[in-house]
């Protein structure tokens, strides 16, 4: 199982900051309604859905995760929706536009993940990424991971967790690791985006995308139990509260908006 599966059926009322920073990257694309387009990392197929909605071109939606892909298919059946990594795509210059939101820091292989989206573009086709970035990507899940990971019941067992995220240095590694395979590039950018969220909301935000990372069994080197995943979840959602003030708490995100061309 994926970790993404688990959360498949809720992940459009949860994952708030990846759907604002689709937004942001489909304004940076400026797709025309003939675009063929490649929704890398889909999801549920909630923007897979609004990208077609932007082109009378073909529209496919790839996802990792069995469960994101039967609620995709499930939700929008007249939508190609197909299984699989990133690295595993056998396209062959047939779209004109990648657009891959909130999934670079998950690929395993990111080299392989490259030349295959590289692929699947068209001569002058577009890439367009969004996602957190830096190793400090994130500022407020760094304060509230370092308390939770402090904890005398967390720390002995956390102590055996592997960061499962690529993230680059900074703004400049990113434009050579794009340009490097292949890639002219035509605007990036790492912004600082502050948002007041609810404390539910921010509860929600880390499950929809952290709390897999933090807490995924496999990034850990010893066997892990629910009983310590929900130990640890619950320790993020008290520190979210002691956080908030009247409710409200302020997320802090460092992400990267990349737009690239395919050079021919």
């Amino acid at each position: 199982m994926n970790d993404f599966d688990e959360i498949s059926g809720k992940y459009r009322e949860k994952s708030l900051v990846q759907q604002k920073a689709a937004l942001k990257l489909f304004n940076i694309l400026k797709i025309v309604d003939s675009d063929d387009i490649i929704d890398i990392a889909c999801g549920p197929g909630h923007v897979t859905k609004w990208l077609g909605n932007a082109t009378r071109g073909r529209v496919v939606g790839i996802d990792i995760s069995e469960g994101m892909i039967k609620q995709a298919k499930s939700l929008y059946p007249d939508i190609e929706f197909r299984q699989i990594a990133i690295e595993d795509m056998d396209y062959d210059d047939e779209f004109d536009i990648a657009f891959c939101n909130s999934a670079l820091q998950w690929f395993s292989d990111p080299e392989k993940a490259m030349a295959a989206l590289f692929n699947s573009l068209k001569p002058d086709g577009k890439m367009g990424i969004s996602c957190p970035a830096t190793p400090n990507w994130s500022p407020w899940f760094g304060r509230i991971i370092s308390k939770v990971s402090e904890d005398r019941e967390i720390k002995p067992v956390f102590s055996h967790w592997k960061n499962p995220w690529f993230h680059l240095p900074a703004e400049n590694d990113y434009r050579l690791f794009f340009e490097k395979h292949g890639f002219v590039t035509i605007f990036i950018k790492i912004d600082h985006e502050e948002t007041d969220y609810s404390e539910d909301e921010a509860y929600n935000i880390y499950l929809s995308g952290a709390a897999n990372g933090f807490t995924g069994k496999k990034y850990y080197d010893i066997e892990i139990d629910d009983e310590y995943i929900a130990a640890f979840n619950n320790r993020v959602k008290n520190e979210i509260r002691s956080e908030s003030k009247d409710g409200r708490i302020i997320l802090d995100f460092n992400r990267l908006y990349y737009l690239g061309k395919k050079a021919v």
